[in-house]
């Protein structure tokens, strides 16, 4: 009896912190990019407008992030995080109920602020209880709901598309999703724990490690997200891939499920830098893959490369973050995720412009493939080259 409740309780927070990270990212975030090319030609919005709006969502993200790290928020942070569940909720219902660009933009900024809150106070809440059970290797395993978010909200979408819904109705299937998903989260959630940080983690900080991949994780959010953002809309207006638009987003969500757990076991395996540099290195060739070959297998290879690296790209930051600052989860998540939301900010609105500037999504995709290939090698942990000196040179 007390082993099936420990897996229960186990399994119980794993689902509350994905659903969260279903509602708040993979739909409230996420779901923008399925039903952008509805938006683009039911709505007349231009790629640059469609790009800015986005920003503001990512916008948000970085004032969440940044506002995360106030003492207001340390003794209270379960009480937050369901006030930001229940603002991503809000947030995603009033997309259908406007067609303002500037309202677009105000709706965006503030589920941008409430997703940031869900994911580094949902962190902090779901990964120390995660580790307080002794399941280290489990601790990220939260980071599926985002896959999981993509996936169901691409087949909702798909279906609703099919059926002939428009824009406005999509936005509405999505938040009744989201409602459905966000049962467990207000059953389940736990009290926050504090963990003490054991010695060996304290002796391997270094200012300078967490610069780099602070760096690092911006150019990051800069390179996946012009692709992020625009791989639905690339799909119905290319020549010869309009056939993909219904399950490319959705293969970005399938692919990125496994992939949670399977990164954070590498990086247990080589080190969590050395599965950085990999994963930012294979999503940067995914992402250059369309520029190569204008067909469906580049699209389709894109997808996958993509999926199958950019959320654990995130999970695996904030574990390798955490072990290079020497303070709380909190304010190494929160430090990583305003410089990723910098990188996410730029990325939509200059890919936008390139888009339209160029006539063609080659250069913004050239681009963002060059941002990750810089990312890979900035993700490497410099103590690395300091024991290589020492090994060689005595």
């Amino acid at each position: 009896i007390l082993s099936k409740n420990y897996n229960f309780r186990l399994l119980a927070l794993i689902t509350t912190g994905a659903a969260a990270l279903a509602i708040a990212i993979g739909i409230g975030r996420f779901s923008y990019t399925p039903i952008l090319p509805y938006m683009l030609e039911e709505l007349n919005l231009t790629k640059t407008e469609a790009g800015l709006i986005a920003s503001w969502n990512f916008f948000g993200y970085l004032f969440g992030s940044l506002v995360s790290i106030l003492p207001i928020f340390k003794n209270r942070v379960k009480f937050f995080f369901l006030s930001a569940i229940i603002v991503s909720l809000l947030t995603t219902f009033l997309m259908a109920f406007n067609n303002d660009i500037i309202i677009f933009i105000l709706i965006r900024f503030l589920a941008g602020v409430a997703s940031a809150f869900a994911l580094i106070l949902g962190t902090a809440l779901i990964l120390p209880s995660i580790q307080a059970f002794g399941k280290k290797s489990l601790s990220t395993s939260h980071f599926m709901g985002v896959g999981f978010g993509i996936v169901f909200s691409s087949i909702l979408i798909s279906i609703l598309g099919s059926l002939g819904f428009i824009w406005n109705e999509l936005w509405i299937g999505v938040s009744i999703l989201s409602l459905i998903l966000a049962i467990p989260i207000f059953i389940y959630t736990p009290n926050e724990i504090i963990l003490s940080t054991p010695n060996k983690i304290s002796k391997s900080t270094s200012t300078f490690g967490f610069s780099l991949i602070t760096v690092s994780y911006g150019l990051y959010g800069f390179g996946y997200v012009i692709l992020g953002t625009f791989i639905s809309a690339m799909a119905r207006e290319t020549t010869g891939l309009e056939t993909t638009e219904f399950y490319v987003w959705f293969l970005v969500g399938l692919t990125g499920i496994p992939m949670v757990i399977f990164w954070p076991w590498f990086g247990k395996k080589i080190g969590n830098d050395l599965a950085l540099f990999l994963a930012c290195l294979i999503m940067g060739i995914g992402i250059f893959m369309p520029v190569i070959y204008e067909n469906n297998f580049g699209i389709i290879l894109a997808s996958i490369l993509l999926g199958s690296t950019f959320i654990p790209i995130t999970a695996l930051a904030f574990l390798e973050g955490q072990s290079r600052y020497s303070g709380s989860i909190r304010v190494s998540t929160a430090i990583l995720t305003s410089s990723f939301s910098i990188g996410q900010m730029i990325g939509p609105y200059s890919g936008g412009v390139m888009i339209d500037l160029f006539k063609s999504y080659s250069i913004a995709l050239s681009v963002s493939s060059i941002a990750l290939f810089i990312a890979a090698l900035l993700m490497i942990n410099p103590s690395r080259y300091s024991h290589f000196n020492f090994k060689k040179f005595p």
